[in-house]
């Protein structure tokens, strides 16, 4: 178990590289990461009072503003500190877990402040430490409570905990007793990580020869994710529409993983380490995901790009990679720099009436008919654990309709056929049981 001090935390960006490093650490299983309880609020309220100041400033300055400015000047929201605190709390957790102290090191750690025993002290005539001495105690509690771990704390808070490479001072000498050999005291992150992720080379052209037998668990993350249709409902993207040549929000990639292609174009900031008794590395990769999605006014062909942070095994097939963040997506800056090529196909699916429904609304239907249809036949998907279809299943489905006639139905005709297909979608609404279901 790596044990991190408040100073520790104070001094670490949680998006930083050493941030991604821990957490690569803790989800490879080569070691766990934890902070003591008093660590997490320790470092809360300092933010929370870095807030208070900062507020109490800005609701100066909004007085100030008022009193000189001849429009009207907006009211600063109600400070919430216990808001500050709890967002840092879940950042937190998502790097670490916390070690909550018992009541016996609550106890001590105020006997120790009480009797300036270290880690606890005076500084400048007053009595200071009892949460350093909490911080501490917590480690070592650990450390007792769970004899088959090594424990490395990690503190560069050398005046109350000492650098750890010479004898501690009573009563902290005595804590260690019967821990000596397995609890690990190292003053900087640096030092840990030398221990704990060896670093090894790996040059970016292995990274993307490894990454096509990785390719499913990152296409996974992406339709799966950002690029789910239920997501991009209310949190649309960007794409580039292959028909328009240009940007449009985008709500989703439809079809079957294989109907999404997703493609590495670079790999940059490799970094390789031994975790545990494999080799890893981090790297940014650029994607290029491609596929059937729907834009605001058609469905279409379309293209993002979407840059991701990974942690990657080095070995081919080996344990499933992590991606560490990965930003928004964005729609490509050059539309002849995109590989179109290479989408799934559902072509066995296109003779399906619920398909050609779906092709009627969409060819010749309003908007609402072709969300109406565009619902009613993912709902069938699901249903029936089908597909939807693919750009290229559309196109060979007209095709097939231009044979027997369909391009040459008059307005009236292609009118009845939309309606035929909104009825279908509509149909048995009038029996559900309830408004909730209509809304639905």
């Amino acid at each position: 178990m790596i044990i991190l001090d408040t100073c520790v935390i104070r001094s670490m960006n949680l998006d930083g590289s050493e941030a991604h490093l821990l957490r690569a650490i803790r989800d490879t299983k080569a070691e766990r990461v934890g902070v003591p309880w008093m660590v997490m609020e320790e470092r809360a309220a300092q933010l929370a009072i870095k807030y208070r100041q900062t507020h109490a400033k800005a609701a100066q300055a909004v007085e100030q503003l008022r009193a000189i400015s001849s429009d009207a000047v907006p009211e600063l929201p109600q400070p919430d500190e216990e808001a500050v605190r709890e967002k840092f709390r879940k950042r937190l957790r998502g790097l670490a877990e916390v070690i909550k102290p018992s009541q016996s090191v609550l106890e001590e750690g105020l006997f120790r402040e009480s009797n300036e025993l270290p880690p606890a002290g005076q500084k400048k005539s007053e009595k200071v430490g009892a949460r350093d001495a909490v911080i501490w105690l917590s480690a070592v509690e650990y450390a007792k409570e769970n004899p088959g771990e090594k424990v490395y704390f990690v503190s560069s808070n050398t005046s109350d905990f000492t650098a750890g490479d010479g004898p501690y001072p009573f009563p902290m000498d005595q804590d260690l007793e019967g821990i000596w050999d397995r609890f690990v005291h190292l003053p900087q992150l640096a030092d840990l990580l030398k221990v704990v992720a060896p670093s090894v080379e790996v040059a970016s052209e292995r990274v993307l020869k490894l990454l096509p037998s990785f390719i499913k668990h990152f296409l996974r993350a992406a339709t799966a994710g950002w690029g789910s249709p239920v997501q991009a409902m209310f949190h649309p993207f960007p794409a580039l529409s292959q028909a328009a040549g240009t940007a449009k929000e985008a709500y989703g990639w439809y079809g079957p993983e294989q109907a999404t292609r997703l493609k590495a174009l670079k790999v940059t900031d490799v970094q390789g380490y031994r975790l545990g008794d494999q080799e890893w590395c981090t790297a940014s990769v650029q994607w290029q995901v491609t596929g059937w999605t729907r834009f605001t006014d058609v469905m279409d062909m379309g293209c993002s790009i979407w840059d991701t942070r990974i942690l990657l095994p080095l070995v081919e097939d080996g344990p499933s990679p992590r991606i560490l963040w990965s930003e928004k997506p964005k729609a490509p800056a050059d539309p002849a720099s995109i590989d179109w090529s290479g989408s799934g196909l559902l072509r066995d699916h296109a003779h399906l009436p619920e398909t050609q429904r779906l092709l009627d609304s969409l060819r010749s239907g309003s908007q609402l008919e072709r969300t109406l249809a565009m619902i009613s036949y993912s709902l069938q998907s699901i249903l029936a654990g089908g597909n939807p279809v693919t750009e290229l299943d559309v196109r060979d489905a007209l095709a097939a309709r231009r044979m027997v006639g369909f391009d040459d139905m008059d307005p009236d005709e292609r009118e009845a056929a939309v309606d035929a297909a909104r009825d279908e979608a509509l149909k048995g609404y009038e029996d559900w049981p309830g408004p909730e279901e209509h809304e639905g």
